[in-house]
């Protein structure tokens, strides 16, 4: 049993720290030249600042390394592909354990030996109680625990470690909790919330079934003015131009690789080898190559291009020569045709596949040429740079300074930060973007920077126009409503409103600012008529920004006070809940207000 425990307690204990780091929060290189950076180039500098705090290359490099052998001790591939995530993952721990740090320092919390004792004997957490080496038919047992603790040294340091961490960060969220005030009124509010509700019936007479209504340009226009200063007027934000180079494999990458699709190809078509093991043994689709490289059935434009240009070619059992997609190197064998009906084609096949990764040497050759198009653009200019470089240059919408993710371009702090504190005509160094499942190295201009704007007229005007005719087409449908509950007896409602209809709605426990089902939106006029209604009534027409709608009560659900007054259990529920919602809101803003200098781009991160 220590034996197999030994084999799992690193694991155990570094999914114990990033399960705390995350509950508390509410929440490998391509230049090849990573170790040269951090031992001399950058000697002495830092990848990040926290509020100060520096964090250096080391740190980072030795985070991936961690999160890295989390993710294979839990039984993930760890490919090319997860390297994105596994920084990203690996960045978020580094900033929140600065955070926490700055908050112990700053709080003067510390922990005595005898409190990290007491809880490495008593708050045992439970992803080790729940450790099948530590219980005894399902159940967690002290006495196996214990057992441990005394006999692998290394199990009781990393617990000890990990003790030492999490008590100061625990006292922090303690004192937070506190500062909260969650009072007797504040537990009866979110008690009065959780249980007052009404189940029932709703006839809501959709906008959407309106007659057409036009809304004239001219109106449109007026609106935007006439709201101007407060709909439309935004800031700070920056306006920025760039252009980049997609980090994908070069034609040398790919002759790189064909030397082994060749071989391959050989074995199969000179010495007779068999296609399914070759498949087993070497192809890179982890769908396929557990199949023998089976593709199943496809038609005719399920596959790329140069994929169905070489398949629907293909006699049965025949072997194509190797040839390349966007996935690499693919050798083919069509096992049956299904279908030759023009329009209806349809084959089943296999394939061995070699990817293509983007070398070391070609990822260097783009930097270049990158860090060659920043100097010309300082020189002359985003825009004539571009044309001489014969570049395509992507013009962002205003990018608003208090919205990390970036319209149309999504979240990238070192283009954030440069944006964001650049004058117009700031030229960035390379900058690495992830956007729509391509990579690139950009370089950005910032062309505009604002402490105020106005969203302009014509990324409006559509959105403008929609709410407009909304606005008419619920007026059109409140005079068909009114119509109806006049002409219609209440109890026939919901019978004549399917009849015509109009549509039905079940309300299941519907509670104040509960999203109304079918037509998820949340109304405040909607739950305060449905609140208001005792059991067996129906509301009068409600009239809100969505449309009309008349409510039924069959039941509804009132707060018992008394009871609540005696229920512990309840309140000691509630108040971890209000405690926690209390404590992740702190800590979000924590985040929010960090002081963050992020320098990741400048090591090829």
């Amino acid at each position: 049993m220590l034996d197999s425990l030994r084999k799992q307690q690193k694991l155990i204990v570094y999914i114990v720290s990033i399960a705390f780091i995350v509950g508390l929060a509410g929440t490998g290189g391509y230049f090849g030249i990573r170790s040269l950076i951090e031992g001399t180039l950058f000697s002495g500098q830092f990848l990040a600042k926290v509020n100060g705090s520096k964090i250096s290359l080391a740190d980072f490099n030795k985070k991936i390394q961690e999160v890295t052998e989390r993710y294979q001790q839990q039984g993930q591939q760890v490919d090319e592909r997860m390297q994105s995530q596994i920084q990203y993952s690996a960045w978020d721990e580094l900033v929140n354990e600065a955070l926490w740090n700055q908050q112990v320092k700053k709080n003067h919390i510390k922990v005595t030996e005898a409190e990290i004792k007491n809880a490495m004997e008593n708050d045992i957490p439970q992803e080790i109680m729940q450790n099948q080496n530590l219980q005894t038919n399902g159940v967690f047992d002290k006495a196996k625990y214990f057992n441990a603790l005394n006999n692998i040294p290394e199990f009781k340091l990393q617990l000890y470690d990990y003790m030492k961490t999490y008590l100061p960060r625990k006292k922090v969220q303690d004192k937070i909790k506190a500062e909260a005030k969650i009072n007797a009124d504040s537990l009866k509010a979110e008690y009065v919330k959780d249980t007052d509700s009404v189940t029932g019936k709703a006839i809501w007479f959709d906008f959407n079934r309106a007659d057409s209504v036009y809304v004239p340009d001219a109106d449109v226009k007026k609106y935007y003015e006439a709201n101007k200063d407060k709909e439309f007027k935004k800031g700070p934000a920056s306006k920025i131009k760039y252009v980049g180079w997609d980090i994908k494999p070069s034609d040398q990458d790919y002759n790189d690789v064909k030397l082994d699709i060749d071989d391959i190809y050989t074995r199969l078509t000179k010495k007779g080898e068999n296609f399914t093991q070759l498949a087993l043994d070497y192809s890179e689709d982890p769908g396929s190559a557990k199949q023998g490289g089976s593709l199943g059935s496809f038609g005719k434009g399920q596959m790329v291009p140069e994929f169905d240009a070489v398949a629907f070619k293909m006699k049965v059992g025949e072997i194509s020569k190797p040839f390349k997609t966007q996935f690499g190197w693919h050798i083919v064998r069509v096992d049956s045709i299904l279908s030759t009906k023009p329009g209806e084609e349809k084959v089943a096949a296999s394939h061995i596949l070699f990817s293509v990764k983007t070398s070391d040497a070609t990822k260097n050759q783009l930097q270049q040429k990158a860090q060659d198009a920043a100097k010309l653009i300082k020189r002359k200019g985003i825009d004539k740079a571009a044309k001489e470089l014969k570049l395509d240059v992507t013009t962002s919408p205003w990018l608003a300074h208090d919205k990390e993710s970036m319209e149309t371009i999504g979240q990238n702090p070192a283009l954030f930060q440069f944006m964001k504190k650049k004058k117009a005509g700031s030229v960035s160094d390379v900058i690495k973007l992830s956007a729509g499942g391509q990579d690139k190295f950009i370089v950005a201009q910032v062309t505009d920077n604002a402490k105020t704007y106005y969203e302009d007229f014509e990324a409006k005007k559509l959105q403008i126009k929609y709410d407009l005719e909304k606005q008419k087409k619920v007026a059109n449908v409140k005079a068909k409503a009114e119509e109806f509950i006049k002409r219609v007896p209440k109890e026939n409602y919901f019978r004549a409103a399917e009849a015509e209809g109009w549509k039905i709605i079940d309300l299941a426990g519907h509670k104040n600012k509960a999203y109304i089902p079918t037509v998820n939106a949340i109304s405040e006029e909607f739950s305060k008529a449905a609140l208001a209604l005792k059991s067996g009534e129906y509301s009068g027409l409600v009239t809100t920004k969505e449309g009309p709608f008349v409510i039924f009560a069959e039941k509804r659900d009132k707060p018992d006070l008394k009871a609540f007054a005696k229920d512990k259990a309840k309140q000691d529920e509630l108040r971890k809940r209000l405690e926690d919602a209390a404590f992740n809101r702190w800590w979000q803003q924590l985040r929010k207000d960090a002081k963050i200098i992020d320098n990741r781009y400048k090591y090829g991160y």
